[in-house]
């Protein structure tokens, strides 16, 4: 299964609008119970980088809190905002401003919205009345503000401008829209003399989004999450031009931040949209501040990030401390990145976004800089590709039939190829061959059919090892006779492709969890960042490292860190559906597509009280086309 790369969002309107908004991943289930924190590795801490604002910035001794929920209404994170608006409160009264402006302005529902948002109104005011105690009340006022001549109406925000106001919350929709709407009006300057003054600005989703005054607006064209890491994919409406495409005008100068982060597989949208930043600020880039479905984090003054609350954690992508590198690769203008710092926040942690330094408890973790590495040698000394999934083709296939035939060119080649869980698996992989090129004999095998057991891959000129199914593979995988059958192919110094989880099982350690479905992928993406989602099993131990395909198709990003975790010492490699790493006596280089490496040797781990990765000190490297897995 491949998924599909998903097109720019529409800018819905009226209650379809809401409804993209408020839907949630059903992710309801308890936390997984927190294990203790691993202990930090002698290191010699690395230097943090400090960052100073960008000139003109005259807001970073403002005292506004911000608290950006990256999707969804769940009772934790609105009980979070109330809470903070409560501690704002001077008086018996909690006063709560609520912005529409995301919805949309289609006249023939604009009642239906108005009647929506007063529901989200009294949710959001209920919420804020669980949390205080009497005689202390909550009161929620509904702004209309659901275009741009509503907002440009000084009567319509009038709340907004209340000194008894204590929070302002933006619901969810279309950011675009929102600042459509907002961008320049007296709403908009009614929110940023409230956040001046200390009162709590909170949104999900979009309303989280417009909280960074450089805003991801989706993305451009047909791209999706799976096309996240090229340079043209992320729209971004840069907040230092005369024009509204840009964030709320308060909104932070130190944070880009992406919303839905785990849940959507946006981690390649942020490790581009920070490189683009660090081009458009001239090598100061913001950071990175990715917030997931049910998970916010408290921005204070645009100079601390703390008090995460909610089920997840929040992702930090930072291109600075570690002098970051970047460039742009092949037509598709596929980002190559080295040394991008990344953290995982969770309770209990703050993170300072000027000295780019995370803490745990007030004591920074201790991290090291980062090392040299090389991609592990094929074993055996032959010309052996570990493919992302190749189950469509592609140039990665393409390369590895050329190379094949190459070695072997008489017509009465042999190519064998050898399916871990099904038949069609092993058709499909053999008709792919023949259409890239391979002339000669074609035998399909799989495991569990026919004469499986008494094959030999020796004697074969060129070898497919394949698998699309993990739950199926396990079963190949828990037999010593497909194992020692698939060592001896992989050793034999011949031309050999393992794809999918096939190409995970010759590392360490790979998973067995069944690939997401379209039902289901969203919860999946999000567990991936807690602990135990893996399910990790002993693999063939033939590369010394950990391999996680489909991560870009299958929002899989979080399994990377969970590699790392599993083994300090080694390094995890997420390989993007169509990408292969081609590995051969000269070294490893990236065919097809992107490679991402998480080098967390250096890092500090721990694990939050819902059972979230916590990590300081990760650093990822993106690898394009042609480049050599290396740094």
């Amino acid at each position: 299964m491949t998924r599909i790369t998903g097109t720019r969002p529409r800018l819905f309107t009226g209650p379809v609008a809401l409804a993209l908004a408020v839907a949630g991943s059903g992710l309801a289930q308890a936390a997984t119970p927190a294990q203790a924190a691993t202990p930090a590795q002698a290191a010699t801490p690395a230097q943090a980088v400090t960052i100073s604002p960008r000139a003109g910035d005259d807001r970073a001794a403002a005292a506004g809190v911000m608290m950006p929920t990256g999707g969804g209404y769940e009772p934790e994170t609105l009980a979070a905002f109330g809470s903070a608006a409560a501690r704002h409160s001077t008086d018996n009264t909690v006063v709560i401003a609520v912005v529409p402006s995301a919805y949309g302005d289609d006249w023939p529902s604009r009642p239906e919205n108005i009647a929506l948002a007063k529901e989200r109104t009294a949710e959001i005011e209920a919420a804020c009345t669980a949390v205080v105690t009497a005689p202390k009340r909550c009161v929620g006022r509904f702004q209309l503000l659901l275009n741009r001549s509503d907002a440009l109406r000084p009567a319509n925000s009038a709340a907004l401008r209340d000194p008894s106001l204590d929070g302002v919350y933006i619901l969810g929709g279309d950011q675009g829209i929102a600042i459509t709407v907002l961008g320049n009006t007296p709403a908009e300057r009614s929110m940023n003399a409230a956040y001046d003054r200390g009162v709590v600005i909170s949104g999900t989703s979009a309303g989280a989004a417009v909280e960074s005054r450089t805003m991801i607006n989706g993305y451009t064209e047909d791209y999706g999450a799976a096309d996240g890491l090229r340079q043209d994919a992320p729209l971004v409406w840069w907040g230092d031009d005369s024009d509204r495409e840009r964030g709320l005008a308060f909104g932070s100068r130190a944070a880009i931040y992406d919303q839905h982060f785990y849940q959507r597989g946006r981690f390649g949208r942020s490790l581009t949209t920070i490189a683009l930043a660090d081009e458009h600020f001239a090598g100061s880039s913001p950071v990175g501040v990715g917030t997931d479905y049910a998970t916010g984090v408290v921005n204070t003054g645009d100079r601390t990030l703390s008090g995460v609350f909610g089920q997840g954690s929040v992702a930090l992508i930072d291109y600075e401390s570690f002098a970051a590198t970047h460039r742009w690769v092949g037509p598709d203008r596929l980002l190559s990145a080295r040394r991008v710092l990344t953290g995982l926040m969770t309770d209990h942690t703050a993170y300072d976004l000027r000295t780019r330094v995370l803490t745990r408890g007030g004591v920074a973790p201790t991290i090291r800089a980062p090392r040299p590495y090389a991609f592990p040698a094929a074993p055996g000394g032959g010309t052996l590709y570990l493919g992302g999934g190749l189950q469509d083709g592609g140039d990665a296939l393409a390369d590895f039939v050329k190379t094949a035939c190459a070695a072997h060119p008489s017509p009465n080649a042999r190519l064998v190829v050898l399916a871990a869980d099904s038949t069609s698996t092993a058709a499909t992989y053999g008709d792919l061959a023949k259409a890239a090129g391979w002339t000669g004999r074609i035998d399909t095998v799989t495991y569990g059919h026919g004469a499986w057991a008494s094959l030999s891959l020796t004697s074969a000129d060129a070898v497919v090892i394949a698998s699309i199914a993990p739950e199926q593979t396990r079963r190949a995988m828990a037999d010593a006779r497909f194992r020692d059958l698939v060592t001896t192919g992989v050793t034999a110094g011949g031309v050999v492709l393992a794809d999918g989880p096939m190409a995970a099982a010759l590392g360490e350690r790979w998973s067995p969890v069944p690939r997401p479905t379209d039902d289901n992928y969203e919860d999946v993406a999000v567990l991936t960042f807690r602990v135990g989602e893996a399910k990790w099993q002993r693999g063939l131990g033939l590369l010394d490292t950990t391999l996680v395909p489909t991560l870009n198709t299958d929002y899989l990003w979080g399994r990377m860190y969970a590699a790392v975790r599993a083994q300090p010492a080694s390094l995890a490699f997420g390989v993007t559906t169509g990408a292969a790493v081609k590995v051969t006596a000269a070294g490893a280089r990236v065919v097809g597509g992107s490679v991402v490496a998480l080098d967390g040797r250096g890092a500090s781990r721990w694990t939050g009280s819902n059972g979230s990765f916590g990590t300081a000190g990760a650093v990822v490297d993106v690898f394009a086309p042609g480049e050599t897995v290396r740094r």
